[in-house]
C-alpha cells in the first residue's frame, strides 16, 4: 500500500500539472474571454475547445512509443517534450488573452478575429502536446503497475489533478489580487495576465521533470528481480506491426462499438458543463472573477471524494459499469440542484451541488478510466490507450464545445431568460447521463476483454 500511495504521488505531478492548466484554460480564460472581454461563449469553447481535436495523435503517440528498442527509455522524452510545449504554448495563450483584453477597448476593435484565430491554433497545439504526454503518461503507468495496484495508482493520480485544480484557484486568486474584487478596473486584469505568462510555464513545467526524470529506469531495475513479467512489459522489443493492421483488429471485435459510443457518451455527459458553469455563476449569481474560479476548488474536493470512494471501495466491490452508474445518478441529482438553487439565490446551494457533482465526477472518471485500462495487452500498451484516449478527448471536446454552442443557441433563441439558456444545457448533460446508465446494463466486460486480449496476443 505504502509503494501504491508514494508512486501514486510522484507519477501525480504530472496530473497536477494537468490540472494547473485545465483551470487556466477552461476557468480563467473561458471566464476572462466571455464575461469580461465579451466575447460570444460558441467562439470561445471553439477556440479553447478545439485542443481537444487533437485527440487522434494520441494513437500514433501511443504506437511509437511502444515500437522504441529494448534499453531506451519509451515513455519518459515523450513526457518531458510535451511538458516542454504545453508550458510555452500556455504562456502563449495567456498573451494573446491579454491582447483581446487590450484591443476589445479599442474603437475599431482591431485584429479581434486574428487574435481569435491565433488563439485557436495554440489550443490545437496544445491538444498534440498533451496527447503525446499524456498517452506516453498512462503507458508508464501501465509499465510500472500490477493490475492489482492500477485502480490505487490511477485513484491516486487523478487526486492530485484535483489537487492541481486546487493549487490553481488559489494560483489565480495570488495573481489576480486586485482584479478580484467587484467592479476591478481593466488594469488590475491586465496586470494578472502579465504576471500568468512568466510564471505559470516555468511551475508546469518543474512539476513534469520532477514527476517522471529517472522514475522509469529506477522502478524497472528494481522490479526486473521480483516482477520480471512487468519488466518484460516495459523492455521487451515489439513487432513492426502496422498501425491500420491493429486498428483494423480492433474494430473485428464484438462490441467494440457499443463500448465506444456508451463510453462516449458518457463523457460527453461528464463535460458538457464545462465552458458554462464559471459563466454560469457569474451571470445567474453575480459571482466575481475570483468567486467562480473559486468553484473549481469545491469541484476539487468533491472529486477527491468521489476518486476515494471509487478507487478504494466501490470498483473492488461493484465493478467498474455498476460505479459508473452510481456517478452518473449523482450526477444528474447535483445539476439538479444546481439548477433549482437559481431561482432563489440559493449559492449556499449551488456550491453544495458543485461539490457533489464533483463526487460524481470522481466516481465516473475513474469508473470509466480503470474500466479502459482493463483493456490493454502487452506489446501494445501505448497503441490501445491511445485509441481509447482518442475517444476520450473526443467526447470531451465535443462536450465543451457543445456546451458553449448550446448556451449561445439558446440565449439567441431566447434572449430575455438567461437561466432558461443555462437550464436547457444542464437539461441535456441530465438526459445524457441517465441514458448512458441505461445503456450500461447490456455492457459485457469480461467477454469484450478476453477478446481484446486474444485478438491482440497474437500480436506480441
Amino acid at each position: 500500500m505504502v509503494r501504491v500511495i508514494r508512486l501514486g504521488l510522484r507519477l501525480g505531478l504530472f496530473q497536477l500539472s494537468l490540472g494547473i492548466l485545465g483551470v487556466l484554460m477552461l476557468g480563467l480564460f473561458n471566464r476572462l474571454l466571455i464575461a469580461e472581454i465579451g466575447l460570444p461563449a460558441a467562439v470561445v469553447a471553439l477556440a479553447i475547445g478545439s485542443q481537444q481535436l487533437m485527440g487522434f495523435t494520441r494513437v500514433w503517440f501511443g504506437n511509437r512509443s511502444d515500437r522504441i528498442a529494448a534499453g531506451r527509455l519509451k515513455r519518459t522524452p515523450y513526457i518531458l517534450i510535451s511538458a516542454l510545449a504545453f508550458s510555452v504554448l500556455l504562456g502563449l495563450a495567456g498573451w494573446v488573452v491579454l491582447q483581446l483584453a487590450r484591443t476589445i477597448t479599442l474603437p475599431d476593435q482591431p485584429f479581434v478575429g486574428a487574435w481569435v484565430g491565433l488563439l485557436t491554433l495554440i489550443s490545437i497545439a496544445l491538444g498534440t502536446a498533451i496527447s503525446a504526454g499524456g498517452t506516453a503518461f498512462s503507458a508508464l503507468v501501465v509499465d510500472l503497475t500490477s493490475e492489482r495496484e492500477r485502480p490505487r495508482v490511477l485513484a491516486v493520480v487523478w487526486g492530485m489533478r484535483l489537487l492541481g485544480v486546487l493549487l490553481g484557484s488559489a494560483f489565480v486568486s495570488r495573481l489576480f489580487g486586485a482584479a478580484c474584487e467587484a467592479g476591478a478596473s481593466g488594469d488590475a486584469l491586465r496586470t494578472g495576465l502579465e504576471q500568468l505568462i512568466v510564471v505559470s510555464p516555468l511551475l508546469l513545467f518543474g512539476l513534469v521533470v520532477f514527476s517522471v526524470v529517472g522514475l522509469e529506469h529506477r522502478v524497472i531495475e528494481r522490479v526486473s528481480g521480483t516482477q520480471s513479467g512487468m519488466a518484460d512489459v516495459a523492455n521487451d522489443p515489439q513487432k513492426n506491426v502496422p498501425l491500420l493492421q491493429l486498428l483494423g483488429r480492433l474494430r473485428a471485435i464484438p462490441q467494440f462499438g457499443r463500448f465506444v459510443g456508451v463510453l462516449c457518451l458518457f463523457t460527453f455527459s461528464m463535460f458538457l458543463n464545462d465552458a458554462v458553469l464559471e459563466t454560469y455563476g457569474a451571470a445567474v449569481f453575480g459571482m466575481t472573477i475570483c468567486a467562480t474560479t473559486a468553484l473549481n476548488a469545491f469541484l476539487a474536493l468533491g472529486f477527491f471524494v468521489g476518486l476515494g470512494l471509487s478507487g478504494f471501495l466501490l470498483v473492488e466491490r461493484m465493478g467498474n459499469i455498476r460505479t459508473a452508474q452510481i456517478g452518473a445518478v449523482l450526477g444528474t441529482m447535483a445539476l439538479a440542484l444546481m439548477l433549482l438553487s437559481a431561482p432563489w439565490q440559493l449559492l449556499g446551494f449551488f456550491r453544495l451541488g458543485v461539490m457533489l457533482f464533483g463526487i460524481s465526477l470522481g466516481i465516473c472518471i475513474h469508473a470509466s478510466f480503470t474500466l479502459m485500462f482493463s483493456f490493454v495487452e502487452e506489446g501494445n500498451v501505448g497503441v490501445l490507450l491511445g485509441i481509447w484516449g482518442a475517444f476520450y478527448a473526443y467526447s470531451r471536446g465535443l462536450a465543451t464545445i457543445s456546451g458553449g454552442g448550446l448556451l449561445t443557441l439558446f440565449k439567441t433563441l431566447n434572449p430575455d431568460h438567461v437561466f432558461g439558456s443555462y437550464g436547457g444545457v444542464f437539461g441535456l448533460q441530465i438526459a445524457g447521463f441517465l441514458v448512458a446508465a441505461v445503456l450500461m446494463r447490456r455492457l459485457d466486460v469480461n467477454a469484450f476483454r478476453t477478446n481484446v486480449r486474444s485478438r491482440f496476443g497474437e500480436l506480441v
